[in-house]
């Protein structure tokens, strides 16, 4: 293979720089784990910036290939420092990554881990995971562990594997990152009824309803789920504009937090109350695999009940 022309490398890193901005900071390594790059790198294509967003140096330096690597989808959380004034001080957020091993392949070379970040910190991290078991197919298991603060509660990341052999491969979800969250989906999407101005009598429905999310991505889908005639019929309520009527639109950032506030300004024909619930998706574009979290009040719905005037 021969090494792409300069002017190529200068464009692509130039497009890289464009597409990351100014204001995400450079790469980090987590904890005090050192990251060590083999010196001789796999024979791969350029990446082409034009079709996803290339921001980590996985994605950059890498192929993406779920065969070699992949997000196995689980995860789970550990409080770390605790005490009994605060609960924890911190989150460990493990990640359990799969890999298919090379024959042959120099094990000094071989690392796997993710590149993360959070929704309140677009920083670039490294993170290196350690080998766990062999699969009966001969895959092997490796578990990622990344600390966070108790006011990060989800991380983005990409799953990527330094293979022994020269190769670097990476799985991303297609461009769009997986999730992975400390605690109950509550935590990425909820609603709060304590701003509702929803007022339910026999002729209308009118009002507004308010919605509070973690910005994983600008790519989302946000959808609310409700009935007016206690589940018979069901609406759903979809994105839009800030002036619709009936669609959820942005309506604020919460400064420094990664946090948005939606808004959905309902106008319906009257009922006994109105029931709904909330589902955010993440990955909803690139063909990607859809994360999907829910707010439905633990189950029991949110109401907005007719109140009926005694004389």
């Amino acid at each position: 293979m021969e090494a792409p022309a300069i002017p190529t490398l200068f464009t692509t890193a130039m497009s890289r720089l464009r597409r990351r901005g100014a204001g995400l900071g450079g790469a980090a390594l987590a904890g005090t784990a050192l990251l060590q790059l083999p010196v001789q790198v796999g024979c791969a294509d350029v990446p082409d910036l034009g079709s996803i967003d290339q921001n980590d140096w996985a994605q950059y330096e890498g192929q993406r290939n779920t065969t070699m690597v992949s997000y196995t989808g689980g995860s789970w959380s550990v409080c770390k420092y605790p005490n009994t004034r605060f609960g924890c001080g911190a989150i460990d957020i493990w990640v359990k990554v799969r890999v298919r091993p090379v024959t042959g392949a120099d094990l000094d070379w071989k690392r796997v881990g993710i590149v993360y970040k959070t929704p309140d910190d677009a920083t670039e991290r490294t993170a290196i995971g350690n080998y766990v078991t062999t699969w009966g197919n001969g895959d092997e298991e490796w578990h990622v562990p990344v600390q966070v603060s108790l006011a990060q509660k989800a991380v983005l990341f990409n799953a990527w594997y330094q293979d022994g052999a020269g190769h670097t491969y990476f799985d991303d979800n297609n461009g769009e990152l997986h999730v992975a969250i400390d605690g109950p989906a509550t935590n990425i999407i909820r609603a709060e009824p304590w701003r509702d101005t929803v007022v339910v009598t026999e002729e209308r429905i009118t009002g507004s309803l308010s919605f509070q999310l973690a910005d994983l991505d600008f790519d989302k889908q946000l959808e609310v789920v409700a009935t007016t005639d206690d589940w018979n019929s069901v609406i759903w309520f979809g994105m839009g504009q800030p002036g619709d009527t009936n669609k959820l639109y942005w309506a604020e950032d919460y400064p420094w937090s990664g946090r948005e506030r939606w808004q959905l300004d309902v106008d319906l024909p009257g009922g006994q109350a109105l029931k709904y619930a909330v589902v955010y998706r993440h990955g909803v574009v690139n063909n990607a695999s859809v994360y999907e979290f829910w707010d439905n009040n633990f189950g029991a719905n949110y109401v907005a009940q007719r109140q009926v005037v005694t004389p």
